[in-house]
C-alpha cells in the first residue's frame, strides 16, 4: 500500500497524472470530434486540457485551454444555418453595419475572419441527411502573448488545420461527405490590412475594375479584397473611398448554401424575393441557383453606415447614384457565380 502511494505521489509530482487527465479531457471533448495533436500544434504547448460547453441548439460544444490559460480554442458544431449565432460568430449582424471582411480558408469550403486578439474559422459540410443537409463547424482561437496582434502566417495555417482536422473528424460523425480541399495556399490575412486602388483589383473585387470612373466620381477609389476563390461559403469586396482608404463606404458580399439562408433568415429579412433594390436602405441583391444545394445564393450590396446606424446619412459618399450600385453589383454577382458553377442569375 504505501508504495502505490509513493508511486501516486511521484505521478502527480511528475505531471503524469495532469498529462494523462488532460490527454484524455482532448480525445473524449466534442464528442471525440477533435484533433489533439493538431490543437497542442496550434496553442504551441503540450500541455492543453479541454471540457464540454453547453451551447444552445449545438450538436457538440468545447473549449481547449493550455494549462496556463495563455492560449483558448473554442468549437462548435452545428446543423446550418440554425439560429442568428452563425451570422454572429463571422461578424454579421446588422445589414448596414461593418463587417470584418472574410477571406477564403484556402481551398477548403470555409471562410476565415481575422480580428485584434482572435481568429475564427467557419466550414461548410453537405451532409447525405434529408431533414438536414448542412454541417457547420466553427473554430476560434483567442488569447495568449502578443493576442492584440495579427497571426503569423505560419500560426495562421497552424489554426486553419485545426479547423479542417475537426470539420474531417465531424464529417464522419455525422454521415456529411468529406471535407474536399487539400491546399492552404494563399491562406491570406484580414483585406482590410492591404487595400488597393480599384484600377489594382485581382481577387474579389476584380469584376469592380470597370466600374472605376464611376466609382470615383462618388469618391470611391480602393478596396479591401481577398483572393478569389470557388470554394469559399462567403466572398466578401468592400470599397472604400479614395481620401481614406480604411473608410469602408460599400459591401458586397456573395453568400452560398446554409450561409446564404442564414443572412436573408438572421440578417436582413427584408432582402427577399429573387433580385431588388431598397432604396431607403442603400441596398441591392441578386441570387443564383448553384449545384449541390437547394438555397439560392445571396448577392448583397449594403451601403455601409456603423454598427448601429439606421438609415443612409452615414454612407460617406459624395452623393447617391442608384446606377452605380445596381452596376457594381452586377458585375460582382456575375463573377462570383461564374467561379461557383452557378445558373439562373436573377439580377436586379
Amino acid at each position: 500500500m504505501g508504495c502505490l502511494l509513493l508511486l501516486g505521489g511521484v505521478l502527480y509530482a511528475t505531471g503524469t497524472i495532469h498529462t494523462w487527465r488532460e490527454h484524455r479531457q482532448l480525445d473524449r471533448a466534442c464528442g471525440g470530434n477533435l484533433a489533439p495533436s493538431r490543437i497542442r500544434t496550434a496553442l504551441g504547448s503540450e500541455r492543453v486540457g479541454a471540457s464540454d460547453t453547453k451551447e444552445d441548439g449545438a450538436l457538440a460544444s468545447c473549449e481547449a485551454t493550455t494549462r496556463n490559460g495563455g492560449k483558448t480554442l473554442t468549437f462548435r458544431l452545428r446543423w446550418g444555418p440554425g439560429d442568428e449565432r452563425m451570422m454572429k460568430f463571422l461578424g454579421r449582424t446588422h445589414p448596414s453595419g461593418y463587417n470584418s471582411p472574410l477571406s477564403p480558408l484556402g481551398s477548403w469550403p470555409g471562410v476565415l475572419r481575422e480580428e485584434a486578439g482572435a481568429t475564427s474559422a467557419s466550414l461548410w459540410l453537405r451532409c447525405d441527411r434529408k431533414d438536414h443537409r448542412s454541417l457547420i463547424v466553427e473554430t476560434r482561437i483567442e488569447g495568449g502573448p502578443g493576442a492584440v496582434t495579427a497571426p503569423a502566417p505560419a500560426q495562421r495555417e497552424k489554426f486553419a488545420a485545426v479547423a479542417v482536422a475537426t470539420a474531417e473528424k465531424a464529417a464522419g460523425s455525422f454521415g456529411c461527405d468529406q471535407v474536399r480541399g487539400g491546399s492552404f495556399a494563399g491562406l491570406g490575412g484580414s483585406p482590410r490590412k492591404k487595400p488597393v486602388t480599384l484600377a489594382e483589383a485581382r481577387g474579389t473585387c476584380a469584376a469592380l475594375r470597370p466600374t472605376e470612373s464611376s466609382a470615383r466620381r462618388l469618391g470611391l477609389g480602393h478596396v479591401w479584397e481577398a483572393r478569389a476563390s470557388g470554394t469559399a461559403p462567403v466572398e466578401d469586396c468592400v470599397l472604400t473611398t479614395e481620401a481614406d482608404p480604411q473608410l469602408p463606404a460599400f459591401s458586397l458580399s456573395a453568400y452560398y448554401g446554409p450561409f446564404a439562408e442564414g443572412y436573408s433568415e438572421q440578417v436582413t429579412p427584408r432582402v427577399a424575393g429573387k433580385q431588388g433594390v431598397q432604396k431607403d436602405g442603400w441596398r441591392v441583391w441578386a441570387t443564383a441557383k448553384c449545384p449541390g444545394t437547394e438555397t439560392r445564393a445571396l448577392y448583397v450590396l449594403s451601403g455601409v453606415v456603423g454598427s448601429d446606424a439606421e438609415g443612409t446619412s452615414g454612407v460617406p459618399v459624395k452623393k447617391d447614384d442608384p446606377g452605380f450600385r445596381t452596376e457594381a453589383l452586377t458585375a460582382f454577382a456575375r463573377q462570383s457565380a461564374e467561379r461557383h458553377h452557378c445558373a439562373e442569375l436573377a439580377l436586379p
